[in-house]
């Protein structure tokens, strides 16, 4: 439940960053190995510079942008923890609000940019978040050798023991 509710905000959260494990080093890990907020929110600012061409007085305005709701979010997360359907509601809210600030900030032409990247990267998420939950699946179920004690090829899936 806490990874499902994680993954759902992390989805709104970093809307403008594709987070894989392997790209981040150690250096960068908070808690449960995730950037803290200041890393993220420059991550997210530094890519929308990148994509969208940002002058300084945009990147400013997106930097504190991020900043400030990022704050709210994390809020929102202690004030709902466990509540999944409020913490879902209230982040759309959220994001809706995000995006007619951003549209104020960017240009149009920026503003198209930035919500086909948005897309792209929802669907990736989703798509990495369905093949996550198949690999979970997979790894309790009874074919799963590390669960029922059978050998099998392995190369280094953790769950079992073996090194190969």
């Amino acid at each position: 439940m806490k990874t499902l509710t994680l993954i759902i905000s992390s989805l709104f959260l970093l809307m403008t960053v594709s987070l894989n494990a392997q790209e981040r080093g150690p250096q960068h890990r908070g808690p449960r190995g995730h950037m803290n907020p200041e890393e993220m929110v420059k991550k997210m600012v530094e890519q929308m510079k990148t994509e969208l061409k940002l002058d300084e007085k945009q990147e400013k305005q997106v930097k504190e942008l991020f900043t400030e709701n990022f704050k709210k979010r994390s809020e929102l997360m202690k004030k709902y923890q466990g509540q999944r359907d409020s913490v879902m509601f209230y982040n759309k809210k959220m994001e809706d609000q995000q995006n007619l600030s951003l549209k104020k900030i960017l240009t149009e032409e920026q503003y198209k940019i930035y919500q086909t990247n948005l897309e792209k990267r929802k669907q990736e998420m989703e798509k990495r978040r369905k093949e996550g939950m198949n690999h979970r699946g997979q790894r309790g179920g009874q074919d799963n050798p590390a669960v029922n004690g059978k050998k099998h090829d392995c190369k280094g899936c953790g769950g079992c023991g073996e090194n190969n």
